[in-house]
């Protein structure tokens, strides 16, 4: 009998490995909705197959599985998936008002690390396994629904579309938008890098996604844009918004420390924090894109 952790990697092994395959092969084909409709049903219905092999279960009974692997019946399971879905719905909500609006800003976009960050703090704090399935088949989705919108396939593309280029920024481009994916496996990738048990310890560490992109980026931003004066030569980043995000990063990073994992903070760790806090900002400064993920690999290895 399998082990629920061991049926969580066969999952994503499988869920990366097909969606891999399906950006893939349609990068070769035409933009044909229909085939591209076709190869994606095709891909899912086999990935499935594939699973209930790897699981020795008939495919029928996924569902359920699915089921009793989202809702265990616990308290705070049904706590934590009633916070998601109210992320998911202030973010839904928020990017109705936003296009009714038909404008974004700064603010606007950085709304999404809030609620992503939320989602991650409280899941490695409650359910370490769940988030990072969760994590893991999200980042496959947004990588799909970038498939669909990129090569216009109907009907998905116009409102794709709709929804999320009016957030598009200097970094994207309408042909191909990989903010969101990049901004997802950011804050997620301490957790991919250091998987763990429910009952195993938590580090600082795995939180070095949020507190670099989810806190010290968006503070960076929003400062900057908002108050920043001095500019950093050829960069359109600003000194009031790189001593934002070093202080916020810090800030967020002893308040973990305190509240969640309830460290003894000495002069060591208080020194190693700063130093990962006031690297992380240099870097960002200077970083013209992708700082999304190259921030949390520099924090969490200074962190590990």
């Amino acid at each position: 009998m399998w082990k629920q952790k061991d049926a969580d990697r066969m999952l994503v092994e499988i869920a990366v490995a097909a969606t891999i395959l399906f950006a893939f092969l349609t990068t070769k084909m035409r933009r044909n909705s229909m085939y591209i409709n076709f190869l994606f049903v095709i891909t899912v219905s086999s990935s499935l197959y594939l699973y209930s092999l790897r699981l020795n279960v008939h495919l029928y009974n996924l569902p359920l599985l699915f089921y009793k692997r989202i809702f265990d019946g616990t308290d705070q399971r049904y706590c934590l998936l009633l916070f998601y879905w109210i992320c998911i719905i202030a973010t839904l909500l928020f990017c109705i008002v936003v296009n009714h609006s038909s404008h974004s800003s700064t603010v606007h976009r950085k709304f999404f690390h809030l609620t992503i960050s939320l989602i991650c703090i409280t899941g490695i704090q409650y359910d370490f396994e769940l988030i990072w399935l969760f994590a893991w088949l999200m980042l496959c989705v947004f990588v799909i629904i970038e498939v669909f919108r990129s090569k216009c396939v109907t009907p998905w593309s116009t409102y794709l579309n709709n929804w999320l280029l009016i957030f598009v920024d200097k970094q994207d481009s309408p042909e191909l938008i990989l903010t969101p994916i990049y901004l997802l496996a950011g804050i997620f990738l301490p957790l991919f890098l250091s998987p763990i048990n429910n009952n195993e310890y938590r580090h600082l560490y795995h939180f070095a996604g949020v507190a670099t992109v989810g806190v010290g980026d968006s503070m960076s931003a929003i400062v900057g844009s908002r108050y920043g004066r001095l500019y950093w030569p050829k960069s359109a980043k600003t000194a009031e918004g790189s001593v934002a995000f070093a202080i916020c990063q810090f800030i967020f990073s002893i308040l973990i420390c305190l509240c969640y994992l309830e460290y003894d903070i000495g002069i060591y760790r208080l020194l190693r924090i700063l130093f990962c806090s006031v690297i992380c900002a240099i870097f960002e400064a200077g970083l013209p894109a992708m700082d999304n993920i190259i921030l949390p690999v520099i924090a969490y290895l200074i962190l590990f």
